[in-house]
């Protein structure tokens, strides 16, 4: 289902939302897809403003992005 969400952001420019489980914790973030490698994705996230690689065996969740979900 990872896979799945993660082909969808790269191939439609869709946003979508993460939960990672980086070395400062897990994290929610919404990020778009720009380039799928064989361990990890590139990625435009907006948490950070910034392109940034994502392990693809540290995200624990994708799902297509909820606009009208509240974040706080």
């Amino acid at each position: 289902m990872i896979e799945h969400v993660l082909k969808a952001s790269l191939e439609r420019g869709n946003i979508i939302t993460i939960i990672y489980s980086g070395k400062s914790g897990m994290s929610e973030r919404n990020i778009k897809v720009l380039e799928i490698q064989e361990d990890k994705i590139k990625a435009y996230c907006y948490l950070r403003k910034q392109v940034r690689y994502f392990k693809l065996g540290s995200i624990l969740s994708a799902a297509y992005f909820n606009s009208r979900k509240k974040v706080v």
